[in-house]
Parts: C-alpha cells; structure tokens; sequence
C-alpha cells in the first residue's frame, strides 16, 4: 500500500530532525557528556535506598561510561580502551547479580575507577589542545572538574573495600556493600575544599587521599582559568 504525503513528511521531518540530533551530538561531544554527568548526578540522590535503586544506578553508571567514550571518540586508542574496560565492567556485573559474588562487585568498582582515570586524562588533552575556545570546549573543560569528582569518589570506595574502617561514615557498617552514592557529596566536599560534609577520615591513608583530592581540584582551577585567560590574550593579540 503506498505511503500517503502527510506520512511521507512526518517520516521524513523525523529523519531530518533525528540526522540534525545525531550531527549535533558529533560537533558537541563533550557538551553531551557535560549534560549526560548532569543526568546522572542529578537522580542519584533521588532514588531510594534498596536493591532496586541500586540496580538503577549500576544501570546508569554503565550509560554514563558509555557517554564518556563517545566523548573521547576522537582520539582511537583511548576509545579503544574506553571500550574494552566498559565492556569489562559490564561483563563484571553481570556476573555479580547472578552469583551475588560480591568480589565481581568490587572488581567492577576498581575497572571503573580506572576507566574514569582515563578519560578524565583524555577530555583534558583534548580541551587544553583545542585552538580555538568554543561552547564545547568550555563544557569539556567543566566536565574534567565533574569527573574529577567523580573519580575521586570512586577512589575513596576501593580504599573502603581494601581498608575497611578509612572512614567514618554512619550509613556504612560492616560487611555492607558500598556504593558510589554514598561518596559522591563527600568526594565534592574535599574537592571544592569546603569540607562541610559529616564524614571523618580515620586512617593516614584516607588523610592523604583527601589532601590530593583537596589539591587537584584548586590545581584544576587554577590551571582552567590561566589556560582561558592565555587563549582569551592570544585571540585577542591575533586579532588585532
């Protein structure tokens, strides 16, 4: 049966706007991973402390992995890796949920740590190489600070896994899994340097790791905003 016009120009409205979607997202890649970070940190506090939400979040951790490779798509190597340490992760939980083996767990948390370790190292490259400063590159740049958290906090959770006890954290008790919602807030507390969030390291270790943290987020301040004031002085000198 042939197609009537009406149904013709809705199909091929869709198609135009799905291809004006899709070449968006190319030209914009970190700006899209920016929103998809956005997303994610934006419902975690939303759900709900049961195996249900946990599940959910597991779920959009793996969403947002794959968010950050296209984001580094550019560049074939680290894609690559992105790839294959997400498909790790994948591979990782699922054996979790079906053996209820939590090493699986534990193991998915420390490829996702590093997983995110690289592709923090890779957006940066990527932002501080760009010649020119556009909308993307400034996502890019405020996605790096994001991720830094991010990663932060997934530090801090293999540190709770091999050393039970670093800190103290009343939602946590022993022999209990952790969870990534559980440290993103204190992670942000220590980077941004507020310190205003009711958590106490107890070990040396767990000291030392929050004196780092401390001091890549000011050092990652510090450097974004000399890098945009020299590339603002360098357009500005080409332009006259």
């Amino acid at each position: 049966m042939p197609s009537l016009p009406g149904e013709n120009r809705i199909e091929g409205s869709f198609k135009n706007r799905t291809a004006s979607f899709l070449q968006w997202r190319e030209n914009n890649k970190c700006t899209f991973h920016f929103i998809a970070l956005l997303v994610f940190l934006s419902v975690l506090p939303l759900l709900e402390d049961n195996e249900v939400a946990r599940i959910f979040t597991d779920l959009m951790l793996v969403i947002l992995l794959f968010f950050a490779v296209q984001a580094i798509s550019r560049e074939v190597y680290p894609m690559m890796a992105g790839l294959l340490l997400v498909g790790i992760t994948i591979i990782l939980y699922a054996l979790y949920y079906l053996t209820a083996t939590v090493h699986y767990f534990n193991a998915a948390i420390v490829v996702t740590l590093v997983f995110f370790i690289m592709v923090s190292i890779a957006i940066f490259t990527t932002v501080i190489r760009e010649k020119e400063i556009n909308r993307d590159t400034i996502f890019g740049a405020i996605s790096v600070y994001f991720l830094l958290g991010l990663t932060w906090a997934l530090g801090i959770m293999v540190l709770v896994i091999f050393s039970p006890g670093s800190f103290d954290i009343a939602t946590i008790r022993t022999n209990q899994l952790v969870y990534i919602s559980d440290y993103i807030g204190y992670s942000f507390s220590i980077l941004t340097t507020t310190g205003n969030y009711n958590v106490a390291a107890l070990s040396s270790t767990a000291r030392t790791v929050m004196m780092f943290e401390m001091i890549s987020g000011t050092l990652y301040i510090a450097v974004l905003v000399s890098w945009l004031v020299g590339k603002f002085l360098k357009e500005r000198q080409v332009g006259q």
